[in-house]
């Protein structure tokens, strides 16, 4: 996830950014079937370049867990925005690890194959770093009832209408939006929870809430492993659980992340069982978000209603 801002005082931004987003849609897009390539950071984190104030392409993150833009302040410089005076009014962002404000910045206009957007709001960044690029767009920005994510062929949809069939066995599961975020229902060893769908996390976890629920095993070497990687800097440990259940998908023996970020307490989730899918999950699937009818739909790299997923892989997944 990259930000999560409070919808309070600020949720006339977000419907701002997506009014300039899908007013300036050219005309051959008014049924809104969008289409960005996606590609993957060395990182985890998937990517789509957008040309900037007619200036430079920055590497951009379409989030499904963010609810306003945001730019770095060094990328900010080189497409010509300049630092906001020390009294602008600060915006209340939320991320993994709280609450932090940033000033607002206007973005003259991004652009990408014939779609082109003018005056943006956006967070800006100048106090820590974005590891996954420089530029955040929410996903719902763009309009559209379905935001359909083929992770296997490199793409990202955004159309209305009913989500593409494509053939294969998929499965359907409920989703709820609440402050424009994406939630589905999954189960955690039969444990039923909320969970947080972030295409702007290269990892996924559970809260502790969940984890005792579920009674998920702690694996104490993998936990100082984790926590070696990560320098003391969060409170994680690392268990085993057996079968995570999402859509009609049962995924099985997982070594997941425990965590309970701030972030959580942030939106409720802190006292209930939840987790975070985020892309180490997300990305065996093709990922049909169908927000005008409440659905999840996922369709596997492979046929079968079980399946084994290897987390293992180099920066934010575990090694056996």
């Amino acid at each position: 996830m990259r930000r999560l801002v409070s919808l309070g005082r600020f949720a006339r931004l977000s419907a701002v950014l997506a009014a300039f987003l899908c007013a300036a849609m050219p005309a051959g897009a008014s049924a809104r079937h969008l289409v960005f390539p996606l590609s993957v950071s060395p990182a985890g984190y998937i990517q789509t370049p957008f040309t900037v104030n007619d200036t430079l392409q920055l590497p951009a993150i379409i989030d499904t867990a963010a609810t306003i833009a945001m730019i770095d302040a060094s990328a900010a410089a080189r497409v010509g925005i300049d630092a906001p005076p020390p009294d602008e009014i600060k915006m209340p962002v939320y991320g993994l690890l709280g609450l932090r404000e940033f000033p607002v910045v206007s973005i003259g206009n991004l652009s990408r194959e014939g779609v082109r957007a003018f005056e943006i709001s956006a967070a800006y960044n100048n106090r820590e770093q974005m590891p996954g690029g420089p530029l955040v767009i929410p996903a719902t920005s763009f309009g559209g009832d379905v935001l359909d994510f083929d992770f296997l062929n490199g793409r990202l949809s955004i159309y209305d209408g009913r989500p593409q069939s494509n053939g294969r066995s998929s499965g359907k599961g409920k989703l709820t939006i609440e402050n424009g975020l994406l939630f589905a229902e999954v189960k955690v060893n039969g444990v039923k929870g909320k969970a947080l769908i972030d295409t702007g996390s290269p990892f996924s976890f559970i809260n502790s809430q969940m984890a005792q629920a579920a009674k998920a095993r702690p694996d104490e070497e993998k936990t100082r492993s984790l926590q070696g990687a990560t320098g003391g800097t969060l409170s994680v440990s690392v268990a085993s659980v057996k079968r995570l259940s999402v859509a009609r998908f049962n995924i099985s023996r997982l070594n997941m992340i425990v965590a309970d970020p701030a972030m959580f307490h942030d939106i409720g989730l802190n006292d209930e069982p939840a987790m975070l899918l985020g892309l180490d999950l997300l990305s065996h699937f093709r990922v049909q978000i169908d927000r005008a009818r409440g659905y999840l739909i996922l369709t596997p790299a492979d046929e079968g209603p079980a399946m084994t997923i290897n987390l293992n892989a180099r920066g934010s997944r575990l090694r056996e």
